[in-house]
């Protein structure tokens, strides 16, 4: 398996421009443009705000950096908790777009944790 790879690779070489019918290897959004408003919430142990609904909004972009602390957040708006929510560990980063963003969101985290949150319309 390995020479194929190799064998395909030396075959791709040849330079291709890139464009929406022939994309690097990654998913196209149409976020493209979309400013982003940077926020940090800081978690006290209980399930709080994460974001507020926002009819405009296009995309929310969750982080957690902390590599020793807990979080969750519930994208419903649900009450959050370690076990209802979707979990980040140190260093994760979750990204919501479309229809889904607009909604209000909830977190829930370890004491003085701090969670990065991007917004955009």
């Amino acid at each position: 398996m390995a020479q194929d790879i190799a064998y395909q690779s030396s075959i791709g070489r040849s330079n291709v421009a890139v464009s929406e019918s022939r994309p690097l290897p990654v998913v196209l959004t149409a976020l493209t443009g979309t400013a982003l408003t940077r926020s940090t919430v800081t978690m006290t142990g209980v399930s709080a705000p994460l974001v507020a609904a926002d009819t405009t909004r296009r995309v929310v972009i969750v982080c957690s950096a902390r590599a020793n602390g807990e979080a969750a957040f519930d994208p419903t708006g649900g009450t959050c908790a370690l076990d209802a929510g979707i979990p980040l560990s140190g260093g994760d980063t979750v990204q919501i777009t479309g229809k889904e963003a607009q909604s209000a969101m909830t977190q829930f985290g370890t004491n003085g944790q701090l969670l990065t949150v991007y917004t955009g319309a």
